[in-house]
């Protein structure tokens, strides 16, 4: 078995930048060259820790995580819509193992996912169906979080089921993060007002609310937001974007321990590095995936600020190499 991870954050506002800035063209070139090593990989499952904006779950119940068996990706803001190519089989039995290891998982039959699943698909993998593909949900939207150690269990428990597979070339990929706060669209569920509030306890469960307005407004406050970014008097500090903070979490992830996050809060993550910065429990799950299967540790290769598209972007990957102990 060959093995392979990539962690990568995400933006929709790449799809739609208001000024088309060195730091812009440099996110999509570290990208391109990432889907070129990965197209060369050619694996035949993908594992794939995404995060959701309220596309496919919601407050009325609101998983830690979840295994889709089935998935369709949303046409949401900076998402690409079509049906996920999930082995449904394995999907099943990833939920008796990962429950099995101790972590306790949802399972979704008709799991709907947004650019927090699709850009990763679309702009790494080169479409939602391009591989067979294992969708798994990380909650990071709104506290209560989960802790840390949870997502770094959860990924140990999905990579000792990846280990007993007849498979030839697995890819793990953690989608979300770095720093930046979009909390102004994701508010607490106490601050959330009435013309929203239904969307976001039931989604599409409801009437009151139809989904596409929801994905309506989404859009328009990313243009909105993609404008003023764009703006020379806007500085990275004011947009949220926190180097240091970026660089910190690259060293401590890059390190070979994973397990120093386990100390970490997400409360205290959150008010750091924005609740964006909480969606790095996907890259902690990707990368305990890929050790636990017997991979080899994360190194980053790439990070900037940039501010065009409202976050602190980065790349990490392991391998691709031979199951083997990892360094």
């Amino acid at each position: 078995m060959q093995l392979f991870m990539v962690s990568a954050s995400h933006s929709p506002l790449l799809d739609f930048p208001a000024k088309e800035s060195p730091a812009v063209l440099n996110v999509r070139a570290a990208l391109a060259a990432t889907r070129a090593r990965i197209e060369a990989f050619d694996p035949d499952l993908v594992v794939l820790f995404g995060v959701d904006h309220y596309g496919g779950q919601h407050m009325a119940c609101m998983p830690s995580f979840c295994v889709g068996v089935e998935a369709t990706a949303l046409a949401d803001v900076g998402g690409t819509p079509g049906r996920l190519d999930v082995p449904r089989d394995l999907a099943i039995q990833a939920v008796g193992a990962i429950r099995k290891a101790g972590v306790d998982t949802a399972v979704s039959y008709d799991m709907a996912v947004d650019h927090g699943f699709s850009q990763a698909l679309s702009r790494l993998l080169g479409g939602v169906d391009r591989y067979p593909v294992l969708p798994i949900f990380v909650s990071c939207i709104q506290p209560p979080f989960s802790p840390f150690a949870r997502a770094r269990a959860l990924g140990e428990a999905v990579g000792g089921f990846v280990k007993t597979l007849d498979r030839q070339r697995v890819l793990f990929v953690g989608s979300g993060g770095l720093a930046h706060n979009p909390a102004a669209l994701f508010p607490p569920i106490d601050s959330v007002g009435p013309e929203w509030r239904p969307y976001i306890l039931h989604g599409r469960a409801q009437a009151e609310v139809p989904q596409q307005a929801w994905i309506d407004f989404e859009i328009q406050a990313h243009q909105m937001g993609a404008q003023m970014l764009a703006a020379d008097q806007v500085t990275p500090e004011m947009a949220g974007l926190k180097d240091a903070w970026d660089k910190a979490f690259l060293a401590a992830y890059c390190a070979g321990d994973l397990s120093v996050f386990d100390a970490w809060d997400p409360d205290q993550v959150m008010a750091e590095a924005g609740i964006g910065a909480v969606e790095t429990q996907a890259w902690i799950a990707a990368a305990a995936a890929m050790q636990a299967a017997g991979g080899a540790r994360p190194r980053a290769v790439f990070q900037e600020i940039a501010k065009e598209i409202g976050i602190g972007f980065g790349v990490a990957e392991a391998g691709p190499s031979p199951l083997s102990p990892a360094p």
